[in-house]
C-alpha cells in the first residue's frame, strides 16, 4: 500500500502527505475533518449536489486527488441510491471505503435550513459528515463510523452542533470531542 497520495500535478508537500497510519484508537474527528473541510449547504441544494460539492473542498484541499473526484462523487450517488446514508434527525453519513483514497478524509456540510437528502424519518438533513476510507482500513472505517453516529445520536452533542452552524465553531467543537476522547 502507498503512503501519502499524488497531486494531480504530481507534486507534494510534507503538509500533504498524511504521515504515518494510525491505530484505530488514534484516529481523531480533526484527523479525518480538516477545518477547511467544512462548508455551508444551501437551502435548495439536494443530496447529488451536496456530495459534488463536498467532494470538490476535499480535491481543492488536496485532501484526495482531484483526478478521482468524479469517481468518487460517482460511487458515492450510486451508493446513496441504494440506501439512503440519511438517518434521521438532521444527520446523513455518507461514506465510501475506496482504492481512491490512502488516507482517512472527510468533510462536513452544513444546512442550517435543511436539505432532502431522503432520510429514513422524511426530515430535512442540516449536518452531512461525508468520509472516505482507504479500502484495506474495514476495521478503522467501522470504528469512525459508529463513532460519528454514537456522537451525533447523543443528544446534547446534536443539538450543540445544530445551534453551532458556522464551520469555525464545528471545527472548535470536534477539537473539544476529541480531547475528551
Amino acid at each position: 500500500m502507498m503512503t501519502g497520495f499524488t497531486l494531480s500535478d504530481d507534486t507534494a508537500s510534507a503538509a500533504d502527505d498524511p504521515g504515518p497510519a494510525k491505530s484505530p484508537s488514534e484516529l481523531s474527528l480533526t484527523d479525518v475533518f480538516h477545518e477547511n473541510c467544512i462548508e455551508i449547504i444551501r437551502p435548495a441544494t439536494g443530496k447529488s449536489s451536496a456530495i459534488s460539492l463536498l467532494i470538490q473542498i476535499l480535491a481543492r484541499e488536496q485532501r484526495i486527488d482531484r483526478i478521482h473526484a468524479e469517481k468518487l462523487v460517482r460511487d458515492l450517488i450510486e451508493r446513496e441510491r441504494h440506501t439512503s446514508s440519511a438517518i434521521g434527525r438532521g444527520l446523513a453519513f455518507p461514506h465510501l471505503r475506496t482504492r481512491d483514497v490512502t488516507h482517512f478524509a472527510g468533510a462536513i456540510g452544513v444546512a442550517p435550513d435543511g436539505i432532502h437528502f431522503g432520510s429514513l424519518d422524511g426530515e430535512p438533513t442540516k449536518l452531512v459528515f461525508l468520509t472516505l476510507s482507504p479500502w484495506d482500513d474495514r476495521e478503522q472505517h467501522q470504528q469512525l463510523l459508529s463513532r460519528l453516529v454514537s456522537l451525533m445520536k447523543d443528544k446534547a452533542v446534536n443539538m450543540r452542533l445544530n445551534h453551532q452552524m458556522q464551520p469555525r465553531d464545528i471545527y472548535a467543537y470536534l477539537t473539544d470531542l476529541d480531547d475528551q476522547s
